[in-house]
């Protein structure tokens, strides 16, 4: 008859322990705060408690850096500090109000 081919092991032989599977735990979300300048999900260290955050705009280094600059070539400084898009981004706890993180605004 037809044999399959098989493995012959010598007669004192172990086969090594089956590698166990690592168990999935409940990891930290990364926070996200500081890499984004819109709203995301994060939980409040302060009150522990996992909401949309609230994002404020204040004027920051890169703000001044880029006043700095038109400053130089325009004579006209103001303009960053009328544009959200020249501002740090701060995150806060839609909760207790507590800051999260911030995206800093960069020049370059």
């Amino acid at each position: 008859m037809y044999q399959q081919n098989q493995v012959q092991y010598p007669p004192n032989f172990q086969q090594p322990p089956m590698a166990q599977q690592p168990m999935m735990m409940n990891q930290p979300v990364q926070n996200m705060t500081n890499s984004t300048p819109f709203p995301v999900q994060a939980t409040c260290p302060s009150c522990q408690k996992t909401q949309t955050t609230i994002v404020e705009s204040k004027a920051g280094s890169g703000t001044w850096k880029m006043c700095c600059i038109l400053f130089v070539f325009t004579g006209c400084c103001c303009i960053p500090f009328c544009m959200d898009n020249c501002k740090d981004k701060v995150h806060h706890c839609s909760s207790c109000q507590a800051e999260l993180g911030k995206f800093e605004y960069k020049v370059c």
